[in-house]
């Protein structure tokens, strides 16, 4: 499987994509720059689904009928990049997507989830490869398409919407940026 693969999976979703990420960091190319410029100490670009395609696309997607939701389950200390990653969520949630967070040290049925993957109409698993240092390597179809819907569901059962964890933790953009 190759990313193209995973752009027509995308496209054909009928009726939901659902991602979970485990990762402290994603070190992809788009976003070096941002990151480094947020690191030092400027805002975040305001992403929109006018600005990116990205954003557009989970727009359409929602106003027809589709869901996409992930959950990120996050270990503490958060990394520098998750805190520019939590920022980054306000703007896919703004465009529909739905997001979930969860602390892995808060619940032991999640110290064994550690695979990032999406999960398609509930039917196609795809698991996405990552080097130690989080650089993507490549999708990779996956069988066994009940153990993932168990690992979401094992996910969702603890998660909770990015608004409430941000008002439980009591984070803002402005702070994610100082707090270790």
């Amino acid at each position: 499987m190759n990313v193209d693969d995973l752009v027509r999976l995308i496209e054909n979703v009928q009726f939901s994509a659902f991602r979970i990420e485990t990762l402290p960091q994603y070190l992809v190319p788009q976003e070096a720059e941002e990151f480094t410029s947020w690191k030092a100490g400027h805002e975040r670009t305001l992403r929109t689904p006018e600005t990116h395609k990205y954003l557009a696309d989970f727009q359409r997607d929602v106003a027809r009928g589709i869901r996409w939701y992930r959950v990120h389950i996050l270990d503490q200390p958060l990394t520098a990049y998750l805190r520019f990653e939590l920022c980054g969520y306000l703007a896919n949630q703004a465009a529909g997507e739905e997001i979930y967070i969860v602390d892995r040290d808060r619940h032991s049925d999640l110290e064994s989830l550690h695979e990032d993957f999406w999960l398609y109409d509930d039917e196609i698993a795809v698991r996405m490869a990552y080097d130690n240092d989080g650089h993507f390597l490549r999708p990779e179809r996956a069988n066994a398409i009940e153990g993932y819907r168990l690992m979401r569901d094992t996910a969702m059962r603890y998660a909770e919407p990015l608004n409430n964890y941000f008002s439980r933790k009591n984070l803002t953009q402005e702070n994610l940026r100082t707090i270790e």
